[in-house]
């Protein structure tokens, strides 16, 4: 049996974008169903999530302020 094609991003697809440092590897959580079906609707949902996270740090005064910027309030 021969071996699955490469994904068409295999040498791109966790490399560094921007300026800030990403980390080694992406962090991966489980949710319920609906839950998973509404962030899997967004049109850039890694994007989001980022923005999720950050918005949450930011309530709880624990975002670095480097990323303050990034904040509308």
């Amino acid at each position: 049996m021969s071996d699955p094609p490469l994904r068409r991003d295999y040498l791109t697809r966790f490399q560094q974008q921007g300026e800030v440092a990403m980390a080694k590897s992406p962090l991966s959580v489980r949710m319920p169903e609906d839950i998973d079906a509404i962030v899997r609707a967004e049109s850039d949902r890694t994007e989001w999530l980022r923005d999720a996270i950050f918005e949450k740090l930011w309530r709880e005064g624990n975002l670095p302020e480097r990323y303050h910027h990034l904040i509308s309030e």
